[in-house]
Order: C-alpha cells, then structure tokens, then sequence
C-alpha cells in the first residue's frame, strides 16, 4: 500500500507546483462576433470572450485509498455586460421595422471556477473502460 500513498503524494505536489507555476491562463479577450436575423444585414461587432485553461485534475484520494478525488476549474466568465445594437434588415416585411434592436452580452471578467459536476457513476475509469469493452465484466476482474 506504500505505493500508492507515494502516488498521492506525487500527484498532490504535481498539482501543487501547477498552482504555483502560474498554469491557469485565463483571459479575457477581444473578438469579434457577428450578430445575425433572417432577413438583417450580418453586422460585426466588437466583443469579449474568455479563453485559456485551468488546472484540473483526479488522483488517488489520500484518505480513502479506493476512492478518487476530482478537482475540475474551467475558463468562464464572472460578470456579463448587455448591450442593445441595431441591426438593418432590408428584407422586412411592411409591418416590421426595417432596425431591429438585438440584445447581446459579453463577459466583464475571466476566471478559472468549477466546471459544471460530472456524475460519479457516468465516470468510468480507461482502465476499466478498456477491460470491459474487451468483453470482460466487472465481477470477473481481480481489483474489483
């Protein structure tokens, strides 16, 4: 059992030292999106978007050495602006207005937050993923 404490602690410093080395990268950043309706002239406009990457990781839990402990952060915004921008549609009907105001929101900030909770028993491990595609089932395997 010595090996897979050494395996936690291996894993918990790699994640430590990805913290420290500043490997989250998430920014906010210029683009620019096109805003479209049928029958509208597409219309570019400047905008934000949040892009980079975050630490993320699963290891051998220290406590409860059959277990695994997720850590999931993805780039998402923190804060959103709206804004109203008119667009020109020359195809609208007689009743429509040839503007139509559309609404649009970009993020105000960036940051590495939790990604969205993946169910625990939707995640299957490629070890076992890969014994039990090969016809083996899980009763027959000898860690199980």
């Amino acid at each position: 059992m010595s090996w897979c404490l050494v395996l936690v602690a291996a894993l918990t410093v790699a994640a430590s030292r990805l913290a420290l080395t500043g490997a989250d990268e998430c920014k906010l950043t210029p683009v620019v999106h096109v805003l479209q309706y049928p029958g509208c002239v597409p219309k570019p406009i400047p905008s934000y978007a949040c892009v980079g990457h975050c630490t993320s990781y699963v290891q051998v839990s220290g406590s409860k050495l059959w277990q695994t402990e997720r850590s999931c952060m993805c780039c998402q915004e923190s804060g959103q602006r709206e804004a109203s921008v008119s667009i020109f549609c020359p195809k609208a009907k007689q009743s429509d207005q040839k503007f139509r105001k559309i609404v649009t929101r970009a993020p105000v900030e960036c940051m590495c937050r939790p990604c969205t909770q993946a169910e625990e028993s939707k995640a299957i491990p490629q070890e076992v993923a890969g014994f039990v595609s090969g016809g083996m089932s899980l009763e027959s395997m000898p860690f199980v």
